[in-house]
């Protein structure tokens, strides 16, 4: 069963592909545990899936650090912040760890990534101490994308790939990004299945993932 082989391949700290559905973005993210994330896992997801590389927790910890929607921000000023598939953006912020160097390199993302990771466990633990951290070791804008998932109300890779840590029984810390891999567009469904199969990485849909719910 696919969807038994996505909960313990996440639960090990392996990737999984998850792929949202044909009425929405129609494309397939990488997906893994946050705090499994490596400088050499990050130049291959840039090589081989080459989207942008996003951090995942729950709206609830993102504003407990004192994030918010970056669309509210910028509807306040009157822009569009409603994406073609519907929903707005997950977006709560962009950060580098204050130990980067430029914060685009593959240690750097991984070095913020797997930090974000330690803040969000804190989080779990005591929210004040993880706030004082965040807001010690980081800086913005960064280059590292933070999502906040708004699990119930949204149904994208945000809000998929959090159900699934949660099923897995991992904190609520994702990395995710898109597999494009040649293509202009978004790698297809039939094209990415076979790469999984190559690989030997799990791949979900959102149907499957919603049935954990």
């Amino acid at each position: 069963m696919s969807l038994e082989a996505a909960i313990q391949a996440f639960r090990r700290g392996r990737l999984v592909m998850l792929y949202d559905g044909d009425d929405r973005e129609a494309e397939v993210d990488f997906i893994i545990r946050a705090d499994a994330v490596t400088p050499q896992l990050v130049r291959w997801l840039r090589k081989n899936a080459g989207g942008l590389l996003c951090f995942a927790t729950t709206r609830e910890i993102g504003e407990a650090l004192g994030l918010t929607f970056l669309s509210d921000m910028y509807k306040r000023l009157g822009f569009l912040t409603k994406a073609p598939y519907g929903d707005e953006p997950a977006f709560i912020g962009y950060v580098n760890h204050v130990k980067t160097k430029t914060g685009v390199r593959d240690v750097d993302k991984a070095l913020t990534v797997r930090e974000l990771a330690r803040v969000v466990e804190l989080a779990l633990r005591d929210v004040e101490a993880a706030r004082e951290e965040f807001r010690r070791n980081f800086y913005m804008p960064g280059h590292v994308a933070v999502l906040g998932a708004r699990i119930g109300t949204r149904w994208g890779h945000t809000e998929l790939s959090l159900i699934l840590a949660k099923a897995a029984g991992v904190p609520p810390a994702v990395v995710m990004i898109e597999a494009l891999g040649d293509h202009l567009e978004a790698m297809p469904l039939e094209e990415a299945e076979k790469l999984a199969e190559s690989l030997g990485i799990p791949i979900v849909t959102s149907k499957e993932i919603k049935s954990l719910i």
